[in-house]
């Protein structure tokens, strides 16, 4: 049985970095969060992109 029961509200990054020693992870400044959000946009864009071209493909 893991301990996560106990720390329900703990990200689990914060849990990893406490086992592996490392500092906590520093939360994004708006200019990071925005670069991240843009990233998983165009990420999620790609993903339509390919699925398109399969589905033509097969039609």
């Amino acid at each position: 049985m893991t301990d996560d029961a106990d720390t329900p509200d703990v990200p689990p990054s914060r849990r990893l970095a406490a086992l592996l020693g490392l500092p906590e992870p520093k939360p994004f400044d708006e200019a990071e969060e925005r670069a991240y959000q843009q990233w998983l946009a165009d990420g999620d864009a790609q993903v339509e992109a390919l699925l398109a071209r399969r589905r033509q493909r097969a039609a």
